[in-house]
């Protein structure tokens, strides 16, 4: 475990970024596993595991990084502070004894799964209170921002916008058959093809008004708006699907999506540890998916892998997405839902990203109406 903790202190060397981006991966290499922590983090056949170690040190890093940066008179202290925690979580870790569990198990392998979830699971409340000190920080080093941010929350002008009507047509069909209706109760399988692509069907829908209401969900709208969300310089073709499920933010080109552009919007909120999450969540449409914390890999997209379905649109689910504009420069905003039922976590509900180029670099996070 000791390699962990060396590998966070060394601030992540680039080679951990320069892995393929089909592997779930930790922060560590595998190959000099020595610690029968880290051997089972290399082992865990989901990569569940692999993926909270890498997840908390990339988390780990950027706090460090921006505490170096801060203006805190403390600064030295919190910084002491935060490698005393970080070595206190990995002693701990290394503490985890297997006899502790094959006690109180039927047989070997329940005791290695449950050993494996409580590891998993002092990963995530250990990478949630990383993630509450990071937007204390961020919230200083980008503070009229931030502030700006949280007054600003929710606000969406739509005289900005071309709100797109129902049709066959890209950009709406793309919207409608990539991410769907935004609603829980939407049906729209029937209305499109497996690989994207409005069917008949839905042409003589929309022209029924009893089809469209019921196809359609009234609270689902669509706008489109030629932006430069990656501040390059270059405005893209932006549309934007609000609805009561989620909002969506895609570019798209020549009447189809850009499914490479419109990745860096999200990040990697929408990818998961590897292939077998397929397994994990076959089937899914809707938030279960997303209930599962330790299958995300963020907050960079450096070695994750998008989960794909037949309909090739991400889960997106009690995500909330959005633009806010500020100072020159468009900002991607993040309203997460997901984990609002879990009373004891503090994964921020609010983000506020700024998309440069192929960079995505997290600004802000707080809690919604904690102003």
């Amino acid at each position: 475990m000791k390699k962990i903790l060396m590998s966070i202190l060394v601030f992540l060397t680039p080679m951990l970024y320069a892995q393929s981006p089909s592997e779930a991966k930790p922060s560590f290499d595998c190959a000099k596993a020595k610690s029968n922590v880290e051997k089972m983090i290399c082992n865990d056949k989901y990569g569940q595991l692999q993926n909270l170690d890498r997840y908390m040190g990339e988390v780990y890093t950027q706090l460090r990084k921006e505490l170096k940066i801060s203006k805190f008179p403390d600064k030295e202290q919190r910084l002491k502070d935060l490698l005393d925690s970080q070595r206190a979580f990995i002693k701990k870790l290394n503490k985890i004894d297997r006899a502790d569990f094959i006690q109180y198990s039927h047989n070997e392998e329940d005791a290695y799964e449950e050993r494996s979830d409580f590891i998993g699971h002092s990963y995530e409340y250990r990478i949630t209170d990383l993630l509450e000190l990071l937007g204390k920080v961020l919230d200083s080093n980008n503070k009229e921002l931030c502030e700006y941010a949280r007054q600003h929350d929710d606000k969406f002008d739509e005289n900005k916008w071309q709100e797109v009507p129902p049709s066959v047509n890209p950009p709406y069909s793309i919207g409608f058959c990539t991410f769907g209706t935004s609603s829980r109760d939407g049906v729209f399988i029937d209305l499109c093809t497996e690989n994207g692509k409005a069917t008949e069907k839905m042409a003589k829908d929309i022209k029924d008004e009893y089809n469209y209401n019921f196809y359609f969900i009234h609270n689902t709208k669509m706008y489109k708006r030629k932006i430069d969300i990656n501040n390059d310089g270059v405005p893209e073709n932006l549309i934007f699907i609000s609805g009561d499920y989620y909002d969506a933010l895609w570019i798209y080109k020549n009447g189809k999506l850009d499914a490479k552009a419109s990745d860096k919007i999200y990040g990697d909120d929408l990818h998961f540890c590897g292939s077998a999450t397929l397994g994990t969540l076959q089937g899914s449409r809707d938030s279960d998916a997303a209930e599962v914390f330790g299958f995300y890999a963020l907050p960079s997209n450096k070695i994750s892998k998008r989960l794909e379905f037949d309909f090739e649109y991400p889960m997106l689910g009690y995500l909330y997405y959005g633009v806010m504009e500020f100072k020159g420069k468009n900002y991607i905003t993040l309203y997460n839902r997901r984990f609002q039922d879990d009373k004891k976590s503090t994964y921020p509900t609010e983000r506020i990203y700024l998309l440069k180029g192929d960079k995505l670099e997290l600004k802000c996070t707080y809690e919604k109406g904690n102003n």
